[in-house]
């Protein structure tokens, strides 16, 4: 598996635009070219538009491709801090944030998943509870590899930390992910 950067992860987004318009830039001069060539010019011509719809059609697979941006919710309580996440397809995230972590990670019990089930409908999943550490590490190190984190304390407040750019959590905004079942951190 090959892991891209964010920033090269934006190029290659601009590499297929660019490939799309040169496709059919190559398109309209075939098509243009066409009628007034000679036989043997016509099936270049041919083979060229050929290679602009492949062009095309493969630019369009990769942009329809493209990942979509990571998201993670820590959801803190009474010294635990649930980590949830929309990227459950990118385990070695997961596996990373075990490993840091290590002996802190515990697995959820039946109350714990009762309550979390909720998350599910908009698209986050549960990975599991980090006890006796510092949100302040959890966070660090959950914007070093999703794009958005969205954290949320005891009394309900939302913080959102903007990682696409940058993994410094310095600043942060007050707003909430796109949730649509909200039942809040406390049973």
């Amino acid at each position: 598996m090959v892991i891209q950067q964010r920033t090269e992860l934006r190029r290659n987004r601009i590499l297929y635009f660019l490939s799309i318009i040169l496709a059919i830039a190559v398109l309209t001069g075939v098509v243009l070219q066409y009628p007034q060539a000679a036989q043997a010019s016509q099936v270049v011509l041919l083979l060229l538009g050929l290679a602009a719809i492949a062009a095309i059609g493969l630019a369009l697979a990769q942009l329809y491709a493209f990942p979509k941006r990571s998201h993670a919710i820590l959801i803190q309580r009474d010294g635990d801090i649930t980590i949830a996440t929309n990227a459950v397809h990118e385990g070695f995230k997961l596996r990373f944030l075990r490993d840091v972590i290590g002996e802190n990670v515990f697995s959820f019990t039946d109350q714990d998943r009762e309550q979390l089930k909720a998350l599910e409908a908009d698209g986050y999943y549960p990975a599991f509870i980090v006890r006796n550490v510092r949100k302040i590490l959890v966070l660090r190190l959950c914007t070093m590899v999703y794009d958005d984190v969205f954290c949320i304390d005891s009394s309900e407040r939302w913080e959102h930390h903007d990682s696409s750019n940058t993994s410094e959590p310095s600043s942060h905004k007050r707003e909430m992910p796109p949730l649509r079942v909200w039942k809040g951190t406390r049973a």
